[in-house]
């Protein structure tokens, strides 16, 4: 499943796309006549960081599933005489949620790295309440036209066309407009 962005404009655009509070692309690059398929299905990964007793630790990067809880916690290492960052999956109590957690003092950065090409990073500061992240089934297209920052639209369709034009023959001639056309799917 993929959301198909055609830009006829004469200018590149640059999108992001949210699905909930997700962002599946950020700022991604479709050339003037150009089209960009961008993929629905969450392919991502986590990691945690926090810094304790003025140390910075990093937990293993683990597989992203947009309907889990994370758990980070900080556990000891007697052997090293350490201490050690862990992050856990358990599944949402609340789906389409996806809950980020924390178990231990400082503040902790959940980091989502999507298609392997940006991140997004939240702080979650309160101990053992969740951050929630909707992750669906709404999505969110944002975009900027030759320097302009277009209107959002929301859309709920995953395989949406999103075409980026210029207005040509009303009141807001010159500028520029998003239309979306769902999937006959």
């Amino acid at each position: 499943m993929a959301i198909t962005i055609v830009n006829n404009t004469g200018y590149e655009a640059f999108l992001t796309i949210n699905k909930g509070d997700l962002v599946i692309a950020r700022w991604a690059r479709v050339g003037s006549s150009h089209k960009l398929e961008i993929p629905t299905h969450i392919i991502g990964t986590i990691v945690a960081k926090a810094t304790f007793q003025n140390r910075e630790y990093v937990s293993a990067r683990m597989q992203l599933n947009d309907t889990a809880a994370y758990i980070a916690q900080i556990e000891q290492d007697l052997e090293n005489k350490s201490y050690v960052l862990r992050l856990l999956e358990s599944g949402s109590s609340e789906p389409p949620f996806m809950q980020l957690y924390k178990t231990c003092t400082p503040a902790v950065s959940f980091i989502i790295q999507m298609h392997g090409l940006f991140e997004q990073e939240i702080t979650q500061s309160l101990g053992f309440m969740p951050f929630r992240l909707r992750s669906g089934p709404a999505y969110m297209l944002q975009a900027v036209i030759n320097g302009i920052t277009l209107p959002p639209v929301q859309f709920s369709d995953e395989n949406a066309t999103i075409t980026v034009e210029t207005v040509e023959n009303d009141p807001a001639a010159g500028f520029y407009r998003l239309d979306v056309a769902q999937s006959k799917t």
